[in-house]
């Protein structure tokens, strides 16, 4: 575990190359030129390219300051998706002209891996108003797959610290206790039960490679039918976890804005469990997972803005919203959601 976060760990620097340099890289290596559109990134420059017969791409260049490892550990966690479950729609690798699934760039600022991926067709659910129970359902199916699917992955950056993990021991932590602020007195009962009993429980149940990022900015929607998902991308904080941190990070972000979230928990636990099966002992410690995880959210957007960035949007949309979620999942009842999320057992 790791107790101590420094702001090197959330100072997400993607590159800035020219355009026309990245995309002198994909013609030459990929033989793909079209229309470029600049996406946001944390850690990687990304490109939609638009080609001539309407297909898209995504162009992603790495920073210098980031380990190849980490590129190539996201790259066959979506490989070995692919060859396991076809039908998952996540993006697709796109190998080189001579079968590469990456190019080194040589830059003034440094070394970059490119990569080019399919495009995953949507918008981001969180975008839309919040999803009905159906849609739920669809997440929780998703899930379950995609989970089904990485289950006998294995890469040796599988271990690596993330930020985004709630069994890294950071939410525990004295350092980043003072960050709750107005809410540390509603979340002390909950930290001292995380500490001694519910997450030193998580850390002893089985382990696999998960997504750890299934939030409703990520999963993808039809933007003419926001109730029907398309897809889930970003493999950006994979992580070596037991299943409940996966379905953790989902339920955070459907919970934290349901009008319905016991039903919302539900829909989701009862069709991932179609699909991939997960011990009710897991279960019990699910609403403390999702805990852990609106809390340890809160911490790392209040440390990111006092010693990080000075951004107004961190400060004045995203950092309230997610205290505002924070609130709704601490008002949850256990004895209701675990209910809930048993009643198809």
């Amino acid at each position: 575990m790791r107790e101590q976060l420094s702001p090197a760990d959330l100072r997400f620097t993607p590159p800035e190359l020219p355009t026309d340099v990245v995309l002198n890289v994909v013609a030459e290596h990929w033989g793909l030129t079209g229309e470029p559109e600049h996406l946001s990134g944390e850690r990687d420059q990304n490109l939609r390219l638009l080609i001539a017969d309407g297909t898209s791409y995504v162009v992603k260049v790495a920073s210098p300051v980031e380990d190849p490892i980490f590129a190539d550990y996201q790259t066959r966690a979506m490989q070995h998706v692919a060859e396991t479950d076809a039908g998952i729609p996540i993006p697709r690798v796109i190998p080189s002209k001579t079968g590469h699934t990456s190019h080194l760039l040589e830059h003034e600022d440094g070394k970059h891996i490119v990569r080019v991926l399919s495009w995953v067709d949507g918008a981001p659910l969180g975008s839309f108003p919040p999803p009905p129970t159906e849609t739920a359902a669809a997440i929780g199916r998703l899930q379950g797959r995609l989970c089904k699917a990485l289950s006998d992955f294995s890469h040796p950056a599988a271990t690596h610290f993330m930020p985004w993990d709630i069994l890294n021991g950071l939410v525990e932590s004295e350092q980043l206790a003072g960050f709750l602020g107005p809410q540390a007195a509603a979340c002390t009962e909950t930290l001292t039960r995380l500490r001694d009993t519910s997450l030193p429980r998580m850390r002893e149940f089985p382990h696999q490679v998960i997504h750890n990022d299934a939030h409703g900015f990520n999963v993808m929607c039809d933007p003419d039918n926001p109730s029907r998902i398309t897809g889930l991308i970003d493999f950006g904080d994979l992580a070596y976890r037991p299943l409940v941190v996966d379905l953790a990070v989902s339920l955070t972000s459907l919970l934290e804005r349901s009008p319905a979230p016991y039903d919302n928990a539900a829909a989701v636990v009862s069709n991932f469990q179609a699909e991939f099966p997960i011990d009710r002992g897991q279960l019990e410690l699910l609403l403390d997972a999702i805990l852990a995880r609106a809390i340890l959210v809160v911490q790392l957007l209040e440390f990111r803005a006092e010693f990080v960035t000075d951004d107004a949007e961190l400060r004045d949309e995203d950092i309230p919203q997610c205290r505002d979620g924070l609130d709704r999942i601490l008002a949850l009842e256990q004895r209701e959601f675990l209910e809930a999320v048993t009643r198809n057992e």
